[in-house]
Protein backbone atom coordinates (compact mmCIF):
# COMPACT_ATOMS: atom_id res chain seq x y z
CA UNK A 1 0.00 0.00 0.00
CA UNK A 2 1.41 3.65 -0.82
CA UNK A 3 0.91 6.18 1.93
CA UNK A 4 1.55 8.96 -0.53
CA UNK A 5 -1.16 9.90 -2.83
CA UNK A 6 -2.27 13.07 -5.12
CA UNK A 7 -5.15 15.13 -4.67
CA UNK A 8 -4.09 18.21 -2.09
CA UNK A 9 -5.12 20.81 -5.07
CA UNK A 10 -8.44 20.80 -3.56
CA UNK A 11 -7.72 21.26 -0.49
CA UNK A 12 -6.92 24.77 -1.23
CA UNK A 13 -10.64 25.15 -2.05
CA UNK A 14 -11.48 24.03 2.42
CA UNK A 15 -11.61 27.76 3.16
CA UNK A 16 -14.37 29.13 1.26
CA UNK A 17 -15.95 25.81 1.34
CA UNK A 18 -15.93 25.36 5.05
CA UNK A 19 -18.33 28.46 5.17
CA UNK A 20 -20.90 26.43 3.37
CA UNK A 21 -20.40 22.95 5.49
CA UNK A 22 -19.90 24.91 8.98
CA UNK A 23 -16.49 23.17 9.16
CA UNK A 24 -15.05 26.28 10.88
CA UNK A 25 -14.49 28.25 14.23
CA UNK A 26 -14.98 26.35 17.41
CA UNK A 27 -13.64 27.14 20.70
CA UNK A 28 -11.60 24.27 22.40
CA UNK A 29 -10.53 20.44 22.61
CA UNK A 30 -12.86 18.36 22.21
CA UNK A 31 -13.41 16.13 25.50
CA UNK A 32 -13.40 12.25 26.07
CA UNK A 33 -16.07 10.77 28.13
CA UNK A 34 -15.57 10.37 32.03
CA UNK A 35 -15.62 7.04 33.05
CA UNK A 36 -19.33 6.18 33.69
CA UNK A 37 -20.64 8.76 31.33
CA UNK A 38 -23.29 7.79 28.90
CA UNK A 39 -22.68 8.75 25.33
CA UNK A 40 -25.01 7.95 22.95
CA UNK A 41 -25.59 8.89 18.79
CA UNK A 42 -24.17 8.29 15.95
CA UNK A 43 -21.04 9.14 14.26
CA UNK A 44 -19.87 8.23 10.91
CA UNK A 45 -16.24 6.91 10.89
CA UNK A 46 -13.99 7.48 7.20
CA UNK A 47 -11.04 4.39 6.52
CA UNK A 48 -8.81 3.43 3.82
CA UNK A 49 -7.76 -0.03 3.02
CA UNK A 50 -4.87 -0.99 6.13
CA UNK A 51 -5.21 -4.48 5.15
CA UNK A 52 -1.51 -6.06 3.73
CA UNK A 53 -3.51 -7.34 0.68
CA UNK A 54 -5.62 -3.34 0.41
CA UNK A 55 -8.96 -5.65 0.76
CA UNK A 56 -11.53 -2.94 1.35
CA UNK A 57 -14.03 -6.41 2.61
CA UNK A 58 -11.25 -7.75 4.99
CA UNK A 59 -11.26 -3.70 6.09
CA UNK A 60 -14.92 -3.20 6.75
CA UNK A 61 -14.84 -6.37 8.95
CA UNK A 62 -11.86 -5.56 10.96
CA UNK A 63 -13.21 -2.11 11.71
CA UNK A 64 -17.09 -3.70 12.62
CA UNK A 65 -15.65 -5.63 14.92
CA UNK A 66 -13.63 -2.37 16.87
CA UNK A 67 -17.15 -0.54 16.62
CA UNK A 68 -19.41 -3.33 17.92
CA UNK A 69 -16.79 -3.65 20.75
CA UNK A 70 -16.77 -0.22 21.28
CA UNK A 71 -20.58 -0.23 21.05
CA UNK A 72 -20.60 -3.12 24.39
CA UNK A 73 -19.21 -0.17 25.91
CA UNK A 74 -20.91 2.59 24.77
CA UNK A 75 -24.62 1.12 24.05
CA UNK A 76 -26.21 3.82 22.83
CA UNK A 77 -23.88 4.89 20.54
CA UNK A 78 -23.37 3.73 16.91
CA UNK A 79 -20.07 3.69 14.88
CA UNK A 80 -20.38 3.41 11.20
CA UNK A 81 -17.67 2.29 8.90
CA UNK A 82 -17.08 3.98 5.68
CA UNK A 83 -14.24 2.46 4.09
CA UNK A 84 -13.18 4.68 0.54
CA UNK A 85 -10.40 3.96 -1.56
CA UNK A 86 -7.26 5.56 -1.59
CA UNK A 87 -7.02 7.58 -4.77
CA UNK A 88 -8.56 10.98 -5.08
CA UNK A 89 -9.13 10.95 -0.80
CA UNK A 90 -8.28 14.67 -0.37
CA UNK A 91 -10.72 15.78 -3.34
CA UNK A 92 -13.60 13.06 -1.78
CA UNK A 93 -13.20 14.63 1.79
CA UNK A 94 -13.23 17.93 0.30
CA UNK A 95 -16.25 17.60 -1.36
CA UNK A 96 -18.32 15.69 1.21
CA UNK A 97 -17.38 18.80 3.74
CA UNK A 98 -19.10 21.12 1.18
CA UNK A 99 -22.07 19.05 0.51
CA UNK A 100 -22.62 18.70 3.99
CA UNK A 101 -21.91 15.14 4.10
CA UNK A 102 -18.55 14.80 4.94
CA UNK A 103 -18.05 12.44 8.16
CA UNK A 104 -17.55 12.85 11.51
CA UNK A 105 -14.02 11.35 12.01
CA UNK A 106 -11.22 10.70 9.15
CA UNK A 107 -7.83 8.77 9.12
CA UNK A 108 -5.35 10.84 7.84
CA UNK A 109 -1.42 11.07 7.37
CA UNK A 110 0.39 13.47 8.71
CA UNK A 111 1.28 15.87 5.52
CA UNK A 112 -3.28 15.52 5.18
CA UNK A 113 -3.52 16.78 8.21
CA UNK A 114 -1.25 19.63 7.76
CA UNK A 115 -3.33 20.20 4.96
CA UNK A 116 -6.52 20.52 6.96
CA UNK A 117 -5.10 21.81 9.68
CA UNK A 118 -3.89 24.75 8.14
CA UNK A 119 -7.67 24.89 6.65
CA UNK A 120 -8.97 24.65 10.56
CA UNK A 121 -11.17 21.85 9.58
CA UNK A 122 -9.95 19.34 12.18
CA UNK A 123 -10.08 19.76 15.87
CA UNK A 124 -7.71 19.33 18.55
CA UNK A 125 -7.73 16.46 20.71
CA UNK A 126 -5.67 16.86 24.06
CA UNK A 127 -8.22 16.56 26.11
CA UNK A 128 -9.47 13.43 23.54
CA UNK A 129 -6.60 11.39 23.48
CA UNK A 130 -4.07 10.36 26.65
CA UNK A 131 -0.72 10.74 25.45
CA UNK A 132 1.12 8.48 28.17
CA UNK A 133 3.16 5.99 26.49
CA UNK A 134 2.99 6.89 23.02
CA UNK A 135 6.50 7.35 21.08
CA UNK A 136 7.75 11.37 20.87
CA UNK A 137 8.05 10.44 16.82
CA UNK A 138 4.38 9.83 16.46
CA UNK A 139 3.36 12.99 18.68
CA UNK A 140 5.74 15.18 16.93
CA UNK A 141 3.70 13.81 13.73
CA UNK A 142 0.45 14.92 14.52
CA UNK A 143 1.53 17.90 16.84
CA UNK A 144 1.13 21.47 16.04
CA UNK A 145 2.20 24.77 18.23
CA UNK A 146 1.27 22.15 21.54
CA UNK A 147 -1.93 20.75 20.55
CA UNK A 148 -2.74 17.23 19.05
CA UNK A 149 -4.69 16.88 16.11
CA UNK A 150 -4.70 13.29 15.42
CA UNK A 151 -5.10 9.91 17.03
CA UNK A 152 -2.47 7.85 16.41
CA UNK A 153 -3.18 4.35 15.33
CA UNK A 154 -0.32 3.03 13.57
CA UNK A 155 3.14 4.15 12.52
CA UNK A 156 5.75 3.16 10.16
CA UNK A 157 10.13 2.87 9.86
CA UNK A 158 11.70 2.51 6.66
CA UNK A 159 15.90 1.87 7.83
CA UNK A 160 18.70 -0.13 5.63
CA UNK A 161 17.32 -3.22 4.14
CA UNK A 162 20.61 -5.38 3.06
CA UNK A 163 21.51 -8.29 0.77
CA UNK A 164 23.41 -10.81 2.56
CA UNK A 165 24.09 -12.28 -0.66
CA UNK A 166 26.09 -9.04 -2.15
CA UNK A 167 27.17 -8.41 0.98
CA UNK A 168 29.50 -11.89 0.81
CA UNK A 169 29.97 -11.97 -2.75
CA UNK A 170 31.73 -8.52 -2.40
CA UNK A 171 33.44 -9.20 0.87
CA UNK A 172 31.97 -7.16 3.69
CA UNK A 173 31.43 -8.37 7.13
CA UNK A 174 28.70 -5.53 8.12
CA UNK A 175 26.57 -3.04 6.71
CA UNK A 176 27.49 0.96 6.28
CA UNK A 177 26.41 2.72 9.00
CA UNK A 178 27.70 6.28 7.74
CA UNK A 179 27.75 8.54 4.50
CA UNK A 180 31.47 7.74 4.56
CA UNK A 181 31.34 4.20 4.73
CA UNK A 182 28.74 4.12 2.00
CA UNK A 183 31.12 6.12 -0.12
CA UNK A 184 34.45 3.75 0.76
CA UNK A 185 32.64 0.59 0.24
CA UNK A 186 32.09 2.30 -3.30
CA UNK A 187 34.84 0.91 -5.17
CA UNK A 188 35.02 -2.51 -3.95
CA UNK A 189 31.24 -3.45 -4.68
CA UNK A 190 31.99 -1.56 -8.14
CA UNK A 191 34.80 -4.22 -8.61
CA UNK A 192 32.47 -6.81 -8.73
CA UNK A 193 30.25 -5.40 -10.75
CA UNK A 194 27.95 -4.59 -8.01
CA UNK A 195 26.52 -1.27 -6.77
CA UNK A 196 26.37 0.01 -3.23
CA UNK A 197 23.31 1.00 -2.99
CA UNK A 198 20.26 2.00 -5.11
CA UNK A 199 18.69 5.46 -5.84
CA UNK A 200 15.20 6.03 -6.90
CA UNK A 201 15.24 9.54 -9.02
CA UNK A 202 12.17 9.19 -10.85
CA UNK A 203 9.62 11.94 -10.39
CA UNK A 204 6.92 9.35 -9.58
CA UNK A 205 8.37 8.72 -6.48
CA UNK A 206 7.76 10.08 -3.38
CA UNK A 207 10.92 12.17 -2.01
CA UNK A 208 9.96 10.93 1.49
CA UNK A 209 11.61 7.96 0.80
CA UNK A 210 14.05 8.70 -1.91
CA UNK A 211 15.28 11.80 -0.91
CA UNK A 212 14.09 13.76 1.98
CA UNK A 213 16.40 11.08 4.46
CA UNK A 214 19.60 12.28 2.97
CA UNK A 215 18.40 16.09 3.83
CA UNK A 216 17.66 14.74 7.56
CA UNK A 217 21.00 13.36 7.85
CA UNK A 218 23.01 16.04 6.11
CA UNK A 219 21.65 18.00 9.16
CA UNK A 220 18.80 19.72 7.26
CA UNK A 221 15.05 20.05 5.86
CA UNK A 222 13.07 21.36 3.19
CA UNK A 223 10.80 23.28 5.57
CA UNK A 224 12.15 24.54 9.08
CA UNK A 225 10.00 24.17 12.16
CA UNK A 226 8.19 27.25 11.25
CA UNK A 227 6.78 25.82 7.96
CA UNK A 228 9.00 28.29 6.25
CA UNK A 229 10.52 26.53 2.92
CA UNK A 230 14.37 26.03 3.59
CA UNK A 231 14.64 24.41 -0.02
CA UNK A 232 17.80 26.47 -1.19
CA UNK A 233 19.56 25.58 2.26
CA UNK A 234 23.71 23.88 2.36
CA UNK A 235 22.01 20.73 3.28
CA UNK A 236 19.13 20.21 0.56
CA UNK A 237 22.78 20.99 -2.00
CA UNK A 238 24.72 18.52 0.31
CA UNK A 239 22.21 15.79 0.04
CA UNK A 240 21.61 15.98 -3.56
CA UNK A 241 24.90 16.20 -4.34
CA UNK A 242 26.17 13.02 -2.50
CA UNK A 243 23.78 11.33 -4.63
CA UNK A 244 24.93 12.36 -7.83
CA UNK A 245 28.44 11.87 -6.78
CA UNK A 246 27.34 8.32 -5.96
CA UNK A 247 25.77 7.88 -9.59
CA UNK A 248 28.77 9.64 -11.40
CA UNK A 249 31.48 7.27 -9.58
CA UNK A 250 29.63 4.08 -10.75
CA UNK A 251 28.36 3.52 -7.17
CA UNK A 252 24.77 3.46 -7.84
CA UNK A 253 23.34 2.50 -11.48
CA UNK A 254 22.55 5.93 -12.70
CA UNK A 255 20.38 5.20 -15.79
CA UNK A 256 17.61 3.74 -13.60
CA UNK A 257 17.36 6.86 -11.40
CA UNK A 258 14.89 8.32 -14.09
CA UNK A 259 12.62 4.87 -13.89
CA UNK A 260 10.27 3.67 -11.59
CA UNK A 261 10.79 0.14 -12.68
CA UNK A 262 8.89 -2.74 -10.56
CA UNK A 263 11.52 -3.85 -8.31
CA UNK A 264 12.29 -7.57 -10.21
CA UNK A 265 13.26 -5.22 -13.29
CA UNK A 266 15.83 -3.52 -11.86
CA UNK A 267 19.23 -4.31 -9.98
CA UNK A 268 18.15 -4.86 -7.24
CA UNK A 269 16.13 -7.27 -8.23
CA UNK A 270 19.17 -9.24 -9.87
CA UNK A 271 20.96 -8.79 -6.85
CA UNK A 272 23.23 -6.57 -7.65
CA UNK A 273 22.65 -4.02 -4.86
CA UNK A 274 24.27 -4.23 -1.21
CA UNK A 275 22.02 -1.55 0.54
CA UNK A 276 18.98 -0.06 -0.18
CA UNK A 277 17.13 2.72 1.87
CA UNK A 278 13.84 3.66 0.46
CA UNK A 279 11.96 0.17 1.22
CA UNK A 280 11.25 -2.27 4.44
CA UNK A 281 12.30 -5.56 5.67
CA UNK A 282 8.56 -7.12 4.60
CA UNK A 283 8.95 -5.71 1.10
CA UNK A 284 12.66 -6.61 -0.16
CA UNK A 285 12.20 -10.11 1.62
CA UNK A 286 10.37 -10.93 -1.23
CA UNK A 287 12.53 -10.52 -3.44
CA UNK A 288 15.32 -11.40 -1.67
CA UNK A 289 14.05 -13.87 0.75
CA UNK A 290 16.03 -14.78 3.84
CA UNK A 291 18.89 -12.39 2.51
CA UNK A 292 17.16 -9.90 4.06
CA UNK A 293 19.58 -8.03 6.80
CA UNK A 294 18.32 -4.88 8.51
CA UNK A 295 20.77 -2.07 9.10
CA UNK A 296 20.58 1.26 10.59
CA UNK A 297 19.71 4.36 8.99
CA UNK A 298 22.69 5.79 7.61
CA UNK A 299 24.20 8.63 9.45
CA UNK A 300 25.83 11.79 8.55
CA UNK A 301 25.32 14.82 11.06
CA UNK A 302 22.49 13.18 11.89
CA UNK A 303 20.77 9.55 11.97
CA UNK A 304 17.42 10.05 10.41
CA UNK A 305 15.00 7.72 8.59
CA UNK A 306 11.28 8.04 6.64
CA UNK A 307 7.81 6.43 8.49
CA UNK A 308 4.22 7.46 9.13
CA UNK A 309 1.83 8.16 11.65
CA UNK A 310 -1.43 7.01 10.75
CA UNK A 311 -3.72 8.69 12.91
CA UNK A 312 -7.79 9.51 13.23
CA UNK A 313 -9.01 12.76 12.83
CA UNK A 314 -12.52 14.61 14.33
CA UNK A 315 -13.91 17.01 11.69
CA UNK A 316 -15.31 20.26 13.05
CA UNK A 317 -18.41 19.83 11.23
CA UNK A 318 -19.35 17.04 13.47
CA UNK A 319 -22.57 16.74 15.11
CA UNK A 320 -21.46 14.52 17.89
CA UNK A 321 -18.30 15.44 18.78
CA UNK A 322 -18.45 13.88 22.35
CA UNK A 323 -19.05 10.72 20.57
CA UNK A 324 -16.00 11.09 18.27
CA UNK A 325 -14.26 11.78 20.93
CA UNK A 326 -15.21 8.81 22.64
CA UNK A 327 -14.44 6.60 19.69
CA UNK A 328 -10.69 8.19 19.62
CA UNK A 329 -10.02 7.77 22.99
CA UNK A 330 -11.38 4.00 22.86
CA UNK A 331 -9.25 3.18 19.51
CA UNK A 332 -6.05 4.62 21.11
CA UNK A 333 -5.96 1.72 24.28
CA UNK A 334 -2.80 -0.51 23.81
CA UNK A 335 -5.52 -3.41 23.20
CA UNK A 336 -7.14 -1.75 19.94
CA UNK A 337 -3.66 -0.63 19.15
CA UNK A 338 -2.22 -3.96 19.24
CA UNK A 339 -5.70 -5.41 17.39
CA UNK A 340 -4.90 -2.64 14.74
CA UNK A 341 -0.77 -3.28 14.56
CA UNK A 342 -2.04 -7.64 14.24
CA UNK A 343 -4.36 -6.66 11.11
CA UNK A 344 -2.16 -4.12 9.40
CA UNK A 345 1.29 -5.41 10.20
CA UNK A 346 2.40 -1.82 10.75
CA UNK A 347 3.74 -1.03 14.34
CA UNK A 348 1.76 0.70 17.32
CA UNK A 349 2.53 3.68 18.08
CA UNK A 350 2.32 3.40 21.77
CA UNK A 351 5.75 1.82 23.07
CA UNK A 352 3.22 -0.57 25.85
CA UNK A 353 0.63 -1.84 22.79
CA UNK A 354 2.16 -5.26 21.86
CA UNK A 355 3.85 -5.65 18.20
CA UNK A 356 2.76 -8.16 15.83
CA UNK A 357 6.09 -9.10 14.37
CA UNK A 358 7.74 -11.84 16.23
CA UNK A 359 10.50 -11.51 18.56
CA UNK A 360 13.80 -11.69 16.44
CA UNK A 361 12.03 -11.22 12.75
CA UNK A 362 13.22 -8.28 10.84
CA UNK A 363 9.74 -6.08 11.33
CA UNK A 364 10.95 -6.64 15.38
CA UNK A 365 14.56 -5.31 14.63
CA UNK A 366 13.47 -2.60 12.82
CA UNK A 367 11.44 -1.19 15.45
CA UNK A 368 14.87 -0.25 17.05
CA UNK A 369 14.85 2.83 15.09
CA UNK A 370 11.06 3.63 15.11
CA UNK A 371 12.23 6.87 17.63
CA UNK A 372 14.68 7.94 14.32
CA UNK A 373 11.08 8.81 12.06
CA UNK A 374 10.63 11.48 10.12
CA UNK A 375 6.93 11.77 8.38
CA UNK A 376 8.22 14.44 6.09
CA UNK A 377 6.78 18.22 5.73
CA UNK A 378 4.12 18.66 7.05
CA UNK A 379 2.96 21.70 4.99
CA UNK A 380 -0.17 22.63 2.87
CA UNK A 381 2.03 22.53 -0.27
CA UNK A 382 4.47 19.86 0.65
CA UNK A 383 3.46 17.45 -2.35
CA UNK A 384 2.96 20.48 -4.36
CA UNK A 385 6.50 21.36 -3.83
CA UNK A 386 7.64 17.81 -4.37
CA UNK A 387 6.56 18.13 -7.58
CA UNK A 388 9.01 20.82 -8.19
CA UNK A 389 11.31 19.39 -6.66
CA UNK A 390 11.60 16.10 -7.81
CA UNK A 391 12.94 16.68 -11.39
CA UNK A 392 16.02 18.69 -9.86
CA UNK A 393 16.69 15.77 -8.14
CA UNK A 394 16.33 13.67 -11.49
CA UNK A 395 18.75 16.16 -13.20
CA UNK A 396 21.72 16.17 -10.68
CA UNK A 397 21.77 12.13 -10.50
CA UNK A 398 21.19 11.35 -13.95
CA UNK A 399 24.66 13.90 -14.35
CA UNK A 400 22.18 16.76 -16.20
CA UNK A 401 22.77 19.40 -13.77
CA UNK A 402 25.40 20.38 -10.96
CA UNK A 403 23.25 19.73 -7.35
CA UNK A 404 23.34 23.93 -6.18
CA UNK A 405 21.77 24.83 -9.64
CA UNK A 406 19.33 22.46 -9.33
CA UNK A 407 18.65 23.06 -5.68
CA UNK A 408 18.46 27.04 -6.83
CA UNK A 409 16.45 26.26 -9.86
CA UNK A 410 13.78 24.69 -7.81
CA UNK A 411 13.39 27.01 -4.67
CA UNK A 412 12.45 29.13 -7.20
CA UNK A 413 10.15 27.34 -9.29
CA UNK A 414 8.52 26.68 -5.49
CA UNK A 415 7.63 30.05 -5.18
CA UNK A 416 4.64 30.21 -6.79
CA UNK A 417 2.87 27.16 -5.22
CA UNK A 418 4.23 28.71 -1.93
CA UNK A 419 2.27 32.07 -2.06
CA UNK A 420 -0.90 30.44 -2.39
Amino acid sequence: MSWQRTGTLAVAAVTALCLLAACGGGGGDVAAPKDGEEISGTITVRAYPLSPTADEKADKAFWDAQAAAFKAKYPKADVKIDIKPWKDRDTALTTAIAGGTAPDVVYMIPDELAQFRSQDVVEPLNDAVKTDGYRQSALDAVSYDGKVYGAPILMSVVPGVCDAKVLKEVGVDKPPATWDDLVALGPRFKAKGKYVTHIIGSTEATLNTSFYPWVWQAGGAPFDDAGKPTLDSPAMVEAAKFLGDLAAQGYVKRDEAAGNAPVEQTVVGRRQVGCVYYATATELSQVWGKDVVVAPPLKHKNQATYGTVGSFAILKGSKNKALAAAWAGFVTSDEQLAAIGKFSNFYPPKQGAPAPFAAGSNEAQAAAYLSMVNVGPRVAHAREVQGVLAPEIQAVVLGKKPAEQAIKDAAKAAEPVLAH
